[in-house]
């Protein structure tokens, strides 16, 4: 039983009596809920822009009454700003209910309650996007596709967030006749639809801010349009049709020569579609990375590595291994890529498979195999058991899951510094550009190629830093390094190998 007893012991202090417990006991909330909480925070974060918003107002009446509200809208929000308070602004002192009388509990519910109403106003209001709005009206004369070409060119120039069209019918009064009162037609009461042209035409915050405020001011203008003294049903009916704002594609020219509208963006594919390609970005990683430190572990640790290493240098083991795990790697893209495509095409959604995606989706996929499978190698060679190797594998998991955490705010806005920002950070390079890629969005080429040679470089490094480490530490056994002497491994000059090797024999 003592000996049950000092077993246990010792096994308790090998697990909870280290530096690294300690860490990972700190970091596992953060990594845990950093999903949840982390974009709140970015979104927080992001620097305040003017948008600028081109309209083309073909009914001539709205365009003046929508600049008013824009300009509303931008000093509720600029005085919110000033004020450091939350997005809508506080009611006067004087009229705030008195909850001296009341209890704990009903002040607490009645404070809730209150701050729920000032979001529920704020997402109204178009408040809870951080931007302000600058609008250009577009002379509705002629106006056809060579100009939705050049807004579209602006658009892509950076010089235009969005423009929108107002059909000159949205105004117009439609008849009712007795027959469709009691049951009414969708195409009765649904109004022209407006267009909204922009890069992230499906997930625009300025979308669906713009959406509500034109339906207000259509709404308004068809009511003061009545002049029947009575409110009719058919006048109710009438005023409950909405114009949706629809999201649509920039225009472009084909071969052609025609002038046309790319394909209409689709909320569900635009926001599935790049956490889909970034999620089959990771499962290759991880299918690719994980197998290395087992390889390397149970090598070390079955003292299979004194035998290959009497074959072959270890520079030439721990290449050849990366190289087959690369293979690996682009056997499972190749099923999954394949398998994901025929269910596409199966269901209708060929179309939006972006072949363009793929050479820069392979050569990312190849760096980020080489360079994660060569940190899990050197994190095994330097350990003798694979508890000691999880812990060292905390801060790696980290920096893998980053992509996760951001994902949303990146694919709401691909363009944003934020998303930049990251996209130059080598060790996520290549799931976030892959991700701002599959958005649509015009992504400007000198970032591509600047991520793409830092994503090189920073895996160059990488496997450098991991064969040293691998170098020294694949005959070591005992206490595992700490971090210092791992670092000293890395930046210490290697005259030679740490062990005589012996060359095989013809």
């Amino acid at each position: 039983m003592n000996k049950i007893l000092t077993i246990a012991w010792r096994e308790y202090q090998a697990m909870v009596a280290t530096r690294t417990f300690v860490i990972a006991l700190l970091l596992m909330p953060l990594l845990m809920l950093g999903s949840a909480w982390l974009p709140v925070v970015l979104r927080g974060l992001e620097t305040p822009e003017v948008r600028r918003i081109a309209v083309v107002d073909n009914t001539s009446l709205l365009f003046k009454r929508f600049q008013e509200a824009v300009q509303q809208r931008n000093q509720q929000l600029q005085t919110d700003r000033d004020a450091a308070k939350p997005v809508v602004a506080a009611q006067p002192t004087s009229t705030a209910p008195d909850t001296t009388s009341r209890t704990d509990s009903d002040a607490l519910i009645s404070t809730v309650r209150s701050q729920q109403k000032q979001d529920a106003t704020a997402e109204e209001l178009g408040l809870k996007d951080i931007h302000s709005y600058e609008l250009e009206e577009i002379p509705a004369e002629d106006f056809g596709d060579e100009q939705r070409l050049a807004l579209s060119e602006r658009i892509r120039k950076g010089e235009l967030y969005a423009f929108i069209e107002v059909p000159a019918d949205v105004l117009q009064p439609r008849p009712f006749s007795p027959e469709n009162l009691r049951n009414p037609a969708p195409d009765l009461i649904q109004l022209p639809a407006m267009k909204w042209v922009a890069e992230d035409a499906a997930l625009s915050d300025a979308r669906r801010w713009s959406e509500a405020a034109m339906n207000q001011l259509i709404r308004s203008q068809r009511l003061s349009s009545s002049v029947s003294p009575i409110v009719l049903p058919t006048v109710l009916l009438e005023l409950e049709r909405r114009a949706a704002m629809e999201g649509n594609g920039l225009y472009i020219r084909d071969e052609s020569g025609k002038i046309t509208s790319e394909a209409k963006p689709d909320e569900i594919t635009s926001l599935l579609l790049p956490m889909i390609i970034m999620m089959l970005m990771f499962m290759v990683i991880m299918m690719s990375a994980q197998p290395m430190l087992e390889s390397v572990l149970e090598e070390k640790t079955l003292r299979i590595a004194e035998v290959l290493l009497g074959a072959a240098s270890a520079r030439e083991l721990m290449t050849g291994k990366l190289l087959g795990n690369v293979a690996g790697s682009l056997t499972v893209f190749v099923v999954y890529g394949s398998g994901g495509a025929f269910m596409a095409m199966h269901q209708g959604y060929g179309s939006h498979i972006p072949l363009q995606l793929i050479p820069w989706f392979v050569v990312y996929q190849i760096l980020a195999v080489l360079l994660y499978s060569s940190v899990f190698m050197g994190i095994a060679a330097s350990v003798t058991q694979l508890r000691e190797a999880q812990t060292l594998l905390l801060p790696v998991w980290m920096v893998v899951l980053l992509p996760m955490f951001v994902w949303f705010n990146i694919v709401r806005e691909p363009n944003s510094a934020l998303a930049t920002a990251i996209s130059m950070f080598p060790p996520s390079t290549p799931m976030v550009m892959t991700l701002r890629m599959a958005t649509g969005a015009t992504i400007p080429l000198w970032q591509s190629l600047l991520s793409l040679v830092m994503t090189v470089f920073g895996t160059w490094l990488g496997v450098i830093a991991a064969a040293r480490i691998y170098r020294q530490g694949i005959l070591r056994q005992g206490k595992p390094p700490r971090l210092t002497e791992m670092l000293i491994w890395i930046f210490r000059r290697q005259d030679g190998s740490p062990v005589q090797q012996t060359k095989s024999r013809p």
